[in-house]
């Protein structure tokens, strides 16, 4: 039964971990394409400080998937101010795109809060967060048939 446990918990970490990866490279995407073509996203705050976030965010993603519980703490406390930043925002502006910023930035916070115990979980047992991706997965079926 610990087993269960341990791989529940690998793949809690796993997923954070894989999700503040893309977090990442989907603002580093988003911040190239504010710079080069697109001015509503530059006007959003897209641009040449986030392109770091970005870099920042998918270091903390690497961190936390080779179990470094402070990456864990910091992304936290990322996603947190974040979360803070756009509240603040959204209570002078009122706009529908701060709201979804803040609704995603929150529900990764709260992913964050609740893979805290499971990193614990694993660090004291000695095991890893798991690496696998389903996509990957997925192609490797696909090159084998």
């Amino acid at each position: 039964m610990n087993e269960n446990r341990s791989i529940n918990h690998a793949q809690r970490v796993g997923k954070v971990a894989n999700l503040i990866i893309f977090l990442g490279i989907l603002g580093i995407i988003l911040s190239i394409l504010a710079l080069t073509m697109s001015k509503g996203l530059a006007q959003r705050g897209y641009g040449v400080s986030y392109i770091l976030i970005g870099l920042f965010t998918i270091v903390l993603g690497y961190g936390i998937r080779y179990r470094y519980k402070y990456c864990l703490y910091v992304a936290i406390v990322l996603f947190v101010t974040l979360s803070a930043n756009f509240f603040f925002r959204l209570f002078l502006h009122h706009t529908m795109y701060l709201t979804i910023r803040l609704a995603l930035c929150s529900w990764v916070s709260l992913r964050l809060f609740k893979s805290v115990y499971s990193m614990q979980l694993l660090i004291t047992t000695n095991t890893f967060p798991d690496k696998s991706n389903r996509f990957r997965e997925l192609s490797l079926k696909q090159k084998r048939l």
